[in-house]
């Protein structure tokens, strides 16, 4: 989200005094304009004048008599009409003296002259307009003095910046620059440049601000002018300041609070003081800030004056809002409003609601920002500065947006821009512009939220703002990231990091780090989002913000979990859970909760996931809160699942089922029904099974739940595959495969893809599974991210199981070869194990035994890192039968004794079976028939106990041929009738 444009008292340059012309304060009025009359109409003019004056518009009445001199500068009526206008208008106090010294310097009679002199006394008076009228006649009658066509520039400049005309301002600001070069003035040179910078900085056009204020403190030290050298380097500091170039901010604030000092000028120190706390806070260095705005705010108090005071305080409320203390930002705020009330300064009072605004949203007290900000935009509008106008609107449209009323928003954003550009006002053009892209992207509008973040991005170029490219690099990438760009997304997140660090802007850094991580975690490219978090939580002391680095640990947290990291990840969760602890925040514990508990699980600790599950749903209680007690109840019948108490299992999905119709919420109420389906099929109750999945899907097509219908079809198919119903199986797969077409979701549709291609494999169609299965690839190859790339391993070992069965063992190791590479680009131990099975047996098929040899002892390492009894009992078990295959009868045994023993160990009998068949195969292969026959009879007792004909059969058939061998033809015939 944007930031509230900064109530800081000290936030740009002062325009210097020009000839004592140049106004302190903005006017709160604009005098109507002159009606236009036709030329030589010089009585017109004269009439005109008189009448205005005895109603009583002196400011008028000069206007238009300096209108008519401008027609005829030789008029003697118009001159002495005004000379006498003027005398008896309120401006005679201070144009009495003057005119006395034209009168002395026989000038009295020069049009020019006194034209000019009125126009000035007039911009002193603060009768803007009329100023303007007044001067611009002047340079229409003309004058062969350079030196006094400068002064008249210099005097238009500030008429039309007090207007707010910047464009017609920034001309005469020229022309007075180009006359004071001429005449080699180098003091009027000083004090253009010094406005120039000051006119250039308002417009966000910081490169010439930049120049014109280098320019302006060269020249004041050539002069030796301590007080315009002061207000060049302060210039300097606050043009620094917005381009992002802090220590060169610094350096220029350091050095004025030292002429200050040597000047003896406190108040100058004080603001100065005050501006290299903006400074520090935006270095991120909170303690100097601090000590920098006490130190103004204790001059402050020791000269007795409250502006200067308010000012202190309100940099402090900004440090402290910086440093996320809201409530003492609050404070500090409250304090300005106190002082500006006291004042009766309504601009102080509405920079205190602008603070208060700002603090109360950052607090989420949204309704309170909105009164605080609507107070601060009727004060603008009463003091009709329309600067302080389109803040306000900003600030408004910003707290309407959180709201989520965006239409709202936009319409303020709107008018915003358009003061903005009536204003000419670069800068705060792209700030509306920017803040339009945000309310866009909030409404889903991403190609406009584009285009305006676009604009803002190419003003933030063309001022060289490098803060705010920062940030619309985000803003932009965000969008992008939503319109699926995503090497454009990638681009801009990554432009948004590079200049943040350039600028050495911490926070910046942090959101662009956060945003990074955030990226490939949605992606699914979770080693790439580690380090991003990584590098996040090694500026968070700095940062100082515990909610936003718990939220990094919760997510570092989920990207370990994801890479199967699970110790990882539970060190993540812990350090967000205590983080949450520290702040009071339930929620956010109990989001730790939950996730603790599921990395416990996945590393087999039940003990430690019930409890911690156990604690979500005792949060989840006291929040009142459906959602996350549902969840904490799923979670607990997934541990009961994993410790092989299913019945404990479904009284928690029971009562999950329950909470679901207490709290009327359907989709609890599908989600419930899943679970109980999945946990039937997983006990063989597939009739149960069935008919909570069949409840499950109407619930979600009464919803008209497009995604949840869905996943309905995949677990109806899924009992069905189980039931060996594999027709029924297809139509639910085929039906899930259409709704991901109509949800156009990628990730389901190849999942579906691929178990239609396993579901023909398990009807023995060989040539339409592979089919599936390429479609399955082709659907992958739109996805990113680890998943998707492990997916498509899978579906290369899947390809290879094909054509292992069709006997083409040629493809299915070239389909193995891809399976394997994947796994081990991922470290994927399962994957590998599976790759190297099918590839041990695909070289053992074409006769490559060494080959096959290799890969089968790889298998058993990958195996052993495994840990998985059965895995490496099956692994032992299929080397062992290669060695005896390669002569290698010693080497078999020892496997094969090794698989027996993990079986007897297991007590698996079925293994144990499994392994005295192949040990009696070898031993019959050896001549050690008596063994061989010992083994067999084991065998055969396994297989009675277990009540298997299959087994029974195979082990008749080995006691037959051993018997044969040893020439007991009877015993043999026997075995063999018994098969």
């Amino acid at each position: 989200m944007r930031k509230v444009f900064s109530a800081n008292h000290n936030a740009g340059p002062r325009l210097c005094p020009c000839n004592s012309v140049f106004p302190r304060r903005r006017p709160t009025f604009c005098e109507e304009r002159l009606p236009a009359f036709s030329l030589g109409d010089l009585e017109a003019y004269f009439r005109q004048g008189v009448a205005l004056q005895y109603l009583g518009r002196h400011a008028d009445a000069l206007a238009a008599f300096a209108s008519g001199l401008a027609q005829d500068p030789k008029s003697l009526q118009l001159l002495v009409g005004m000379v006498e206008a003027a005398m008896k208008s309120p401006l005679r106090g201070s144009l009495e003296p003057t005119y006395q010294q034209l009168q002395k310097m026989k000038l009295d009679k020069s049009p020019f002259v006194v034209v000019s002199v009125i126009g000035q006394e007039l911009l002193t008076a603060s009768h803007h307009t009329a100023s303007v009228v007044v001067l611009e006649a002047a340079l229409k009658i003309g004058t062969c003095s350079l030196k006094l066509r400068g002064s008249v520039f210099s005097a238009l400049s500030s008429a039309h910046w007090s207007l707010g005309n910047t464009e017609k301002s920034i001309g005469y600001m020229q022309q007075d620059l180009e006359v004071a070069k001429t005449l080699g003035d180098q003091t009027g040179e000083c004090r253009a440049h010094g406005n120039l910078g000051s006119a250039f900085f308002s417009k966000g056009n910081y490169r010439e601000a930049l120049t014109n204020h280098r320019n302006q403190l060269v020249l004041a030290m050539k002069l030796k002018d301590r007080e315009a050298a002061s207000m060049a380097l302060s210039s300097l500091g606050h043009v620094y300041t917005a381009i992002g170039d802090y220590p060169n901010a610094l350096a220029s604030h350091k050095q004025c609070v030292l002429l200050a000092k040597q000047s003896k000028d406190q108040l100058s120190e004080a603001r100065e003081l005050g501006n290299m706390g903006a400074v520090y806070i935006a270095m991120g260095d909170f303690e100097n800030a601090v000590q920098c705005h006490e130190q103004h705010l204790g001059i402050a108090k020791a000269l007795e004056n409250k502006r200067e005071e308010a000012r202190a305080y309100s940099n402090l409320g900004s440090a402290y809002h910086y440093h996320r203390n809201f409530d003492k930002a609050m404070s500090y705020h409250t304090h300005v409003l106190e002082l500006a009330q006291e004042l009766e300064e309504k601009s102080i009072e509405m920079r205190a609601y602008a603070g208060l605004g700002h603090a109360a949203r950052c607090m989420q007290d949204l309704e309170r920002a909105k009164q605080y900000h609507e107070q601060q935009l009727s004060i603008a509008e009463g003091l009709k500065d329309r600067a302080a106008e389109g803040r306000a609107s900003s600030n408004l449209g910003i707290i309407h947006q959180m709201k989520g009323d965006y239409e709202t928003a936009l319409k303020l954003h709107k008018t915003h821009l358009a003061i903005a550009q009536e204003l000419n006002d670069y800068a705060a053009q792209g700030r509306a512009y920017g803040n339009m892209g945000n309310a866009y992207n909030a409404l889903g509008a991403f190609d406009q939220a584009v285009r305006y973040h676009r604009q803002e991005l190419q003003i933030s170029m063309e001022v060289n703002d490098r803060a705010s490219q920062a940030s619309t690099h985000g803003n932009l990438a965000v969008a992008y990231q939503a319109l699926g760009a995503h090497d454009r997304a990638l681009q801009h997140y990554q432009n948004h990091l590079n200049i943040a660090r350039e600028l050495r802007d911490v926070q910046s850094e942090a959101r662009a780090l956060g945003n990074l991580g955030n990226f490939h975690c949605s992606r699914g490219e979770f080693p790439q989002a580690v380090p991003y978090y990584e590098q996040y939580l090694q500026l968070s002391p700095e940062l100082q913000d515990m909610e936003s680095e718990g939220k990094v640990c919760h997510n570092l947290g989920y990207a370990h979990y994801c890479l199967g990291n699970y110790q990882d990840a539970v060190k993540y969760y812990e350090q967000d859970l205590a983080l949450a602890k520290d702040l009071h925040d339930k929620l956010s514990q109990a989001k730790a909760y939950c996730n603790l508990g599921l990395a416990f699980k996945a590393l087999g600790d039940f003990t430690k996931a019930e409890e911690c599950q156990k604690y979500l749903l005792s949060l989840a209680q006291s929040l009142n809160n459906a959602q996350a007690r549902f969840r904490a109840l799923g979670n607990l019948g997934d541990i009961f699942v994993c410790k092989k108490d299913v019945a404990g299992a479904i009284q928690f999905y029971e009562q999950q089922l329950a909470l679901a119709h207490q709290v009327k919420e359907r989709r609890m109420e599908a989600c419930a029904y899943a679970a109980l389906g999945a946990t039937y099929r997983l006990v063989q109750k597939y009739d149960k099974a069935l008919g909570y999945h069949t409840q499950e899907l109407e619930v979600y097509q009464e919803l008209c739940d497009v995604s949840g219908e869905c996943k309905a079809h995949g677990h109806l198919a899924a009992v069905y595959m189980a039931l060996g119903k594999y027709a029924m199986a297809f139509k639910s797969y085929e039906e899930q495969l259409e709704l991901s077409r109509r949800l156009k979701d990628p990730v389901v549709e190849a999942q579906v893809y691929g178990n239609m291609g396993i579901t023909k494999m398990n009807v023995g169609v060989m040539e339409e599974a592979i089919g599936y299965l390429e479609q399955q690839l082709a659907t992958l190859q739109q996805l990113s991210g680890n998943e998707a790339v492990m997916d498509r391993g899978r579906a290369y070992g899947n390809l290879g199981d094909c054509y292992e069965a069709l006997g083409d063992f040629e493809e299915a190791i070239k389909y193995y070869d891809q399976y394997l590479s994947v796994a081990q680009s991922l470290n994927r131990l399962q994957d590998q194990e599976k790759a190297y099975r099918g590839l041990g047996n695909g070289h053992r098929a074409m006769g490559n035994l060494q080959q096959s040899l290799v890969c089968f002892e790889k298998r058993l390492v990958v195996a052993h890192e495994l840990g998985e009894c059965g895995g490496k009992a099956q692994a032992y078990g299929e080397l062992g039968a290669l060695h005896s295959q390669l002569g290698n009868y010693e080497q078999a045994i020892s496997c094969l004794e090794r698989q027996l023993a993990i079986a007897r160990e297991t007590q698996d009998r079925l293994l144990e079976g499994d392994a005295s068949c192949g040990l009696g195969a070898v031993y019959q292969a050896m001549g050690e028939y008596e063994t061989a026959l010992r083994c067999h009879q084991s065998d055969l007792e396994i297989a009675e106990e277990a009540g298997s004909t299959v087994r029974q059969a195979r082990a008749y058939g080995n006691l037959g041929l051993t018997y044969e061998s040893l020439g007991n033809y009877e015993r043999a015939s026997c075995s063999k009738n018994s098969t």
